[in-house]
């Protein structure tokens, strides 16, 4: 699978990096904050079949950028993981009113990381399929 990281805190980042690449199977693109995981995601020219997106990140939080993936023909499709250390009703509420299906509580463990790749796996790139037909 082509999987993006976005992810502000480098230890977070780092440690989500190791546990997906311990598969050994998988394409891992990792974004510092919102804006160069938005400029990925927005890419023609790339695809993934699987977002990990911080909630607090700055330059859009990662709940801006569910909004932006949701709102997308092209994107809209695409497995999207939020990662938080907030779990509070408010933050929960938003993101599942956002189109959230998957919510991960920091710190991750390797198992539960590991549980929601395998529930995301991916028959068919949706999204390779529908940028090679030349869908925007």
């Amino acid at each position: 699978m082509k999987i993006l990281i976005a992810e502000d805190e480098p230890v977070s980042r780092e440690v989500l990096r190791k546990i997906i690449s311990s598969q050994g199977t998988h394409q891992i693109t990792v974004a510092e904050n919102g804006a160069s995981a938005w400029a990925l995601l927005d890419d023609p020219s790339r695809y993934f079949d699987v977002a990990f997106l911080d909630i607090t990140m700055p330059e859009p939080d990662g709940l801006e950028l569910l909004r932006r993936i949701k709102e997308s023909a092209v994107l809209s499709s695409m497995h999207v993981i939020l990662c938080t250390a907030s779990n509070d009703r408010a933050t929960v509420a938003k993101a599942i009113q956002l189109g959230a299906k998957h919510y991960l509580v920091k710190p991750c463990s390797e198992a539960s990381v590991l549980a929601k790749l395998e529930q995301v796996q991916p028959g068919t790139p949706v999204i390779r399929e529908r940028r090679l037909m030349g869908a925007k």
